[in-house]
């Protein structure tokens, strides 16, 4: 009587192993979505936000648009912030993605994209959307000495089979700024405790091994040198703090917090400069 059901158990069990094999394998193995460095992130965040609102003076009575896949962006990473920052901001309603687009996603294989409005459009009048909105990613890199975005935005009504609105956006960074960015880029991908801890101990054993540095300016007996020591460890330990956590620091729950170490790391000062004028003193 148990035979059946015993067999039916043991082809399902089968069958979900080498489904679970086939999908670590895919994942060990099969295709990566690279990971967007801060300095084109904060440039793609910068443009999208300039899109969005050209977008929201020229979409007329466009409101159910379908966002295609960008040509040159095989990966699809700015296309799905682009996507991210539309559907947060409600300037648009996106159509949701079809299933064969998420599985590609998901499986991280390349997506279709239009290059030509004629395309572009009559994929729209598939979906059934008002309008489409595509485009081209003409450069999304980094170097050396800075970053670079240069994209082509269009938007297309799919009843009339126009152009809404096409604009080219660029922006390039300075190399100054890319060096930040890649160094908060590097710290943030240790924990927050350790980053916290190294912080911490940065803070705490500068003034000591640099004591002798204090006490020589102390004995000039000049309040402005006390307060330009004060301020030399105060500011280094604040542009370390930005170094660790700068990127982060988009809402008052990490504001907050980073305020509060700042000041702790002040009033740790005062207290070194304190004790190192008890020593001159003594």
């Amino acid at each position: 009587m148990l035979k059946w059901p015993l067999w039916i158990l043991s082809k399902v069990g089968t069958l979900f192993l080498a489904g679970y094999v086939a999908w670590l394998g895919w994942e060990n193995l099969g295709p990566k979505k690279p990971e967007i460095g801060s300095p084109r992130k904060e440039l793609a965040d910068q443009v999208i936000s300039n899109i969005i609102e050209d977008v929201r003076s020229s979409r007329g009575n466009l409101r159910q648009v379908a966002l295609l896949q960008f040509t040159n962006d095989s990966k699809g990473q700015f296309t799905d912030m682009f996507r991210a920052v539309i559907e947060q901001s409600g300037v648009l309603d996106l159509r949701d993605r079809t299933l064969s687009e998420k599985a590609r996603g998901v499986l991280n294989l390349e997506r279709p994209s239009y290059t030509s409005t004629d395309a572009a459009v009559a994929r729209g009048r598939e979906l059934g959307t008002q309008g489409t909105l595509f485009g081209t990613v003409h450069a999304f890199e980094s170097y050396p000495s800075g970053a670079k975005i240069d994209v082509e935005v269009n938007l297309a009504d799919v009843s009339t089979g126009q152009i809404a609105f096409s604009k080219r956006y660029g922006l390039e960074t300075a190399g100054g700024a890319s060096v930040v960015a890649s160094v908060q880029e590097s710290t943030q991908r240790f924990p927050w405790f350790q980053r916290f801890l190294g912080w911490l101990i940065v803070v705490l054993l500068l003034p000591v091994f640099t004591l002798g540095f204090i006490r020589a300016m102390i004995r000039k007996g000049s309040n402005k040198a006390n307060l330009f020591v004060l301020s030399i460890y105060t500011v280094s330990d604040v542009v370390l703090a930005w170094l660790m956590v700068g990127a982060a620091l988009h809402s008052w729950w990490t504001v907050l917090p980073f305020i509060v170490a700042v000041a702790a790391a002040f009033a740790y000062n005062v207290r070194i400069m304190t004790f190192a004028l008890r020593l001159e003193g003594a």
